[in-house]
C-alpha cells in the first residue's frame, strides 16, 4: 500500500504561506475603514490596481495626513498621503541614489556622515515643493532628512 502526504502537505504549505498576505490584506483594510472615508478612498484611488502595503497616520508639519505605502511589481515604490478631505499632499517615490541631481545628492551623501543610506525618495507636494528624502541608519537608528533640490537641508516646519 502506497499513502501519499504531497497533496495535504502542498495545501497546507500553500495556506500557511497566504495566511501572512491575508493578515497582512485584513490589517490595511481595517486601517482604511479607521481613517476619515475621503481619505481613504483618495488612497485607494492612488493605488489602482497596486497594492496598499501599510496605511499610517502621520503628521506633515501641522497638518494630519493619512498615508499609504502603494508595491506594485516592476516599480518603484511609493507612497501616497491625503489630507482628512481626501485632498492630495503629497507622493513619494524611492528612486535610485544616481537619479538624484547633483546638488541633492551631494548633500545627502555629505549628511550620512558614516550612517547608510538605506533609501531615497523623491518628495512632490501638491503646494508645489519637492525635495528628496534620505533615510540614513547608523547603529540601528533610523532618521530621515529632506533636502531641497538646491542641496539645502528643508528647515523642520513647527
Amino acid at each position: 500500500m502506497k499513502i501519499s502526504f504531497a497533496p495535504h502537505l502542498l495545501t497546507t504549505l500553500a495556506l500557511a504561506l497566504a495566511a501572512p498576505l491575508i493578515a497582512d490584506d485584513a490589517a490595511v483594510t481595517a486601517k482604511l475603514a479607521k481613517i476619515p472615508a475621503p481619505a481613504a478612498e483618495s488612497l485607494k484611488k492612488a493605488a489602482g490596481s497596486a497594492k496598499i502595503e501599510k496605511v499610517s497616520i502621520e503628521k506633515d508639519g501641522k497638518t494630519t495626513v493619512y498615508e499609504a505605502a502603494i508595491v506594485e511589481p516592476g516599480k518603484p515604490n511609493r507612497e501616497v498621503s491625503v489630507t482628512a478631505d481626501g485632498k492630495l499632499n503629497a507622493e513619494e517615490e524611492t528612486v535610485p541614489m544616481e537619479q538624484v541631481p547633483e546638488a541633492p545628492r551631494k548633500a545627502i551623501e555629505a549628511g550620512a556622515k558614516g550612517a547608510k543610506i538605506e533609501r531615497v525618495q523623491h518628495i512632490k507636494r501638491a503646494s508645489g515643493g519637492e525635495t528628496f528624502e534620505a533615510l540614513y541608519v547608523n547603529k540601528g537608528k533610523r532618521s530621515e532628512v529632506e533636502f531641497l533640490p538646491d542641496g539645502k537641508q528643508k528647515p523642520e516646519e513647527k
